[in-house]
């Protein structure tokens, strides 16, 4: 900006000596004439930047597809679900029911997991979850249908668009392939188990039950500086801590001293009534202060290498669960 105000001085100055050297007589305009001017530079109008380009990852347009196919049928070309399979899919050939009720119907329809094979071409798993009707399910027989999950895997032709949403065409049917792999898992780094009756176990129990059931207010069993929600609209009557495990021994004994902090994992069950709960873990880190622990973080999920003695007593006991 200094270099800009000393150009336009300069060039008041030169416009000055001009309109001063005519008054003087032609050798004072001579002498101004040869005097060198400074222009201002110009400003360079930078580039816009360009727009980034989406994935083109097609998870959920090949969910979308495989549940209008699922649902569609080969003797119905002209209703609304085949016409739409056909705008994804304009190749691919339609199952056929026999102009009958679906055996097993479809109820939901979620994308697993995506893979791009080359180029704009992926492999898309969806799982999709039935109901299962077998002769003992029956109108009248009493008894319930069941729910069973299969896989397919998807292929799809997907290119990016930086304007709009993409573009995808699935190319061929779906192939019905097997489940995922159950990964082996390694021991928890949660090696002590917390008594029930210590001090770790009965904070969290207060705070449990203010974050999940509403009993009290979250804030109390918080650190200083730490914010948190407490969940609304569960219908959870109560929260019981079933088991919790800690990283350190610290945590088991006597509350040490402020500013000690220890990483937990609490197994509750969330009450809604008498013959209702549901099972749920949590990962923590907790802070000693004032002889009590607080919540001072509450973690996404559990830890996946977690495992509990509820856990293994129930392998133990019964095996895998089919």
């Amino acid at each position: 900006m200094s270099s800009l105000r000393e150009a336009k001085r300069r060039v008041s100055l030169a416009r000055l000596g001009a309109w001063t050297a005519l008054a003087a007589g032609p050798v004072a305009l001579i002498v101004v004439c040869a005097t060198p001017r400074t222009v201002a530079p110009t400003a360079q109008p930078t580039a816009a930047a360009s727009a980034p380009v989406r994935s083109a990852d097609p998870a959920g347009m090949a969910a979308l597809f495989c549940d209008l196919w699922l649902r569609s049928d080969a003797d119905a070309p002209d209703s609304v679900t085949a016409r739409a399979v056909k705008t994804l899919a304009p190749d691919v050939a339609l199952p056929a029911h026999g102009g009958g009720a679906v055996a097993q119907p479809v109820q939901s329809v979620v994308a697993v997991r995506s893979e791009r094979v080359a180029g704009g071409a992926w492999s898309v798993v969806v799982a999709a979850q039935f109901t299962v009707r077998d002769k003992a399910a029956e109108p009248g027989s009493g008894a319930q249908p069941s729910q069973g999950v299969r896989y397919f895997a998807v292929p799809v032709s997907a290119s990016s668009s930086a304007t709009g949403s993409g573009a995808f065409t699935v190319t061929a049917p779906p192939a019905q392939i097997a489940g995922p792999a159950v990964v082996p898992v390694e021991g928890s780094r949660f090696e002590n188990q917390l008594p029930a009756d210590g001090e770790v176990v009965a904070s969290l129990g207060e705070f449990f039950s203010a974050y999940l059931a509403g009993v009290g207010e979250v804030g109390r069993y918080l650190s200083p500086g730490t914010e948190l929600v407490a969940v609304s609209g569960s219908g959870y009557s109560r929260v019981v801590v079933e088991e919790a495990f800690a990283d350190t021994e610290a945590a088991g004994g006597p509350v040490p001293k402020d500013g000690t902090k220890v990483r937990v994992q609490a197994r509750v069950d969330a009450v809604v009534a008498k013959t209702e709960k549901w099972p749920l873990a949590y990962e923590l880190t907790m802070t000693a202060r004032s002889g009590r622990w607080e919540v001072t973080v509450l973690h996404a999920g559990a830890d996946p290498k977690a495992t509990s003695s509820s856990a293994k007593a129930a392998a133990a006991a019964g095996g895998e669960e089919q």
